[in-house]
């Protein structure tokens, strides 16, 4: 029979244990927490330059509490589910201008991130209105709230004069909601789809909704 000291080592092992190797593809992801972290980040997903601002004014202004890269429109939503896996509270992003006034005229369309308490933050950081019907930044925001408390909406696209978002849930009269929506934004319809049965017809089959004001 082996000496006691050589059962307990068997039993329990000698000397101090190295801790398993650390498996990379497993391992959850660091979450981050601050903006220039974000920023980065987004630089390092999409491989372009960030720049230290996002814009407004159909690109004629830069606001400087934001960061943001360009990227090909097909590239965008794609890359915006990355981003959006890594950041922590207080941060948002989104897809910002599309169409840009500026000059010279930016290639492609806006990715950035910023601070926010939620998602309704990203109108404004995008500075969104409806100016021409009367609504500023916060009347947006109210009526999407209201509209998030019944179905529950993914913001995902804001700029000067436009925001997109999914439903989560779609409504059980599709075409009630369609009438709120061309209430609140007739353009959409006036100068878009034509008609409200159309418009209800586009989100049933995309759950997306786009808000656009002339």
């Amino acid at each position: 029979m082996a000496p006691w000291w050589q059962r307990i080592q068997r039993a329990f092992g000698s000397g101090p244990q190295s801790e398993p190797e650390k498996n990379p593809d497993t391992e959850a992801p660091a979450i981050i927490d601050t903006l220039d972290g974000a920023g980065s980040f987004l630089a390092a997903v999409t491989g372009k330059p960030m720049r230290c601002f996002s814009t407004r004014d159909f690109g004629r202004d830069e606001f400087t509490e934001a960061r943001s890269v360009l990227v090909q429109a097909s590239q965008a939503e794609p890359m915006l589910g990355k981003i959006r896996s890594r950041l922590g509270p207080g941060l948002v992003a989104f897809i910002g201008t599309q169409t840009s006034h500026a000059r010279p005229r930016p290639s492609g369309v806006e990715l950035l991130v910023g601070r926010g308490a939620s998602q309704f933050d990203i109108l404004r950081i995008a500075a969104s209105d409806a100016v021409n019907y009367g609504k500023e930044t916060e009347d947006l925001v109210k009526q999407l709230q209201v509209w998030d408390s019944a179905y529950g909406v993914d913001i995902f696209q804001a700029e000067t004069d436009t925001i997109q978002f999914r439903l989560k849930i779609i409504p059980a009269d599709l075409k009630k909601f369609a009438d709120e929506v061309y209430e609140f934004c007739p353009d959409i319809v006036d100068q878009g789809v034509e008609s409200v049965d159309q418009l209800a017809k586009d989100i049933g089959e995309s759950r997306k909704v786009l808000l656009w004001w002339d």
